[in-house]
């Protein structure tokens, strides 16, 4: 499975479908990386949240020397900014990869598109915080929904089956006639199963 000459060169021959949700992938990128910094700003400006989760881990360990409460909170939005930072570098990498055919790139894409539409689709029945400031909680909330529906749309034209040649894999009329031939292959078997059980019961009978 996937290119037999390996991956493209560039994405300019790539499929229409292919180039515009690359490029919806790559707008979700954008999107989950401001996200990402709104949350960061949200969590240092009302940390109450975050220093409940500190406090509770606190409870099992104790702070070393010269390491303050509030430290271990800012520590700890920065390293969640810094992860998600990383997982959209990760995943833009993998959606070069997709434009020059990239089939395995693509499986995980979908995977994450998936989980982005689940998350978008909690954050439509999901109450809002207790905590952060009403409009960046509405800004944060509206670029989830928009990172959800907009990563199903590319998706959608990534995995279209007029794009299976570019990414190596078998189109139509290929999947048709290996079926045709194994469905031949059955009922060859079928017969010669029927002939040897025949073959018995005649042997059987000349006893």
């Amino acid at each position: 499975m996937g290119r037999p000459d390996g991956l493209a060169r560039s994405a300019k021959d790539a499929p229409e479908n292919v180039r515009d949700g690359v490029r919806a992938w790559y707008i979700v990128a954008a999107v989950q990386t401001l996200t990402a910094v709104l949350q960061m700003v949200m969590s240092l400006q009302d940390s109450r949240s975050v220093m409940a989760q500190v406090r509770t881990q606190m409870d099992t360990l104790s702070l070393p020397d010269g390491v303050t409460e509030q430290t271990l909170v800012n520590g700890t939005i920065i390293t969640s900014l810094l992860v998600n930072l990383i997982a959209v570098a990760v995943c833009t990498y993998l959606t070069s990869r997709v434009a020059r055919g990239g089939i395995r790139s693509r499986t995980f894409l979908t995977v994450g598109s998936i989980y982005l539409a689940l998350m978008a689709l909690l954050q439509v029945f999901t109450s809002p915080p207790d905590t952060g400031s009403t409009p960046m909680v509405l800004l944060i909330g509206a670029g989830t929904i928009v990172s959800g529906v907009i990563a199903v749309v590319g998706l959608w034209l990534v995995t279209r089956p007029d794009n299976a040649d570019w990414f190596g894999l078998p189109d139509k009329a290929e999947i048709e006639a290996y079926a045709e031939k194994v469905a031949k292959r059955n009922e060859e078997l079928d017969k010669e199963r029927a002939e040897k059980k025949a073959e018995k019961e005649r042997r059987k009978k000349d006893r």
